[in-house]
């Protein structure tokens, strides 16, 4: 059984924006995944956690993780059939587990590029008659 403070830093790890934070993301990069892409990932987010913020120990972390999880994180999400799914969208509900993404671009203005365009074909044979 985990101690309170064990908790509080379990906690403070999930809770922690590994998205956003530079330093990992740039370690992140370095790292091959392979297969078991789920398992290295975690592996990277608590060892930099361990060295940057606080120790955690990893079995622990995992037990605690196990007992903490909900009964409907256990549970696969309910499948509709293809003719379900159909109906679904002809009545204009929303289809679960579908994420939804706004139809609209980005409110910022566009990028000016910095780069030269390269030259065409056409172009490097009349420099060079």
């Amino acid at each position: 059984m985990a101690s309170q403070d064990e908790i509080a830093v379990f906690q403070a790890f999930d809770a922690y924006d590994f998205d956003n934070d530079a330093a990992f993301q740039l370690g992140l990069r370095s790292i091959e995944f392979g297969k078991e892409h789920t398992k290295v990932l975690e592996e990277a987010k608590v060892f930099y956690y361990s060295r940057q913020i606080a120790p955690i120990d990893q079995d622990k972390y995992a037990a605690w993780k196990l007992a903490t999880s909900s009964k409907s994180d256990k549970e696969p999400p309910p499948s509709a059939s293809f003719a379900e799914i159909v109906g679904m969208i002809a009545r204009g509900e929303t289809i679960p587990g579908i994420r939804q993404i706004p139809d609209e671009l980005s409110s910022l203005a566009p990028s000016t590029s910095t780069s030269v365009a390269p030259r065409k074909p056409w172009e490097e044979q009349s420099d060079s008659k």
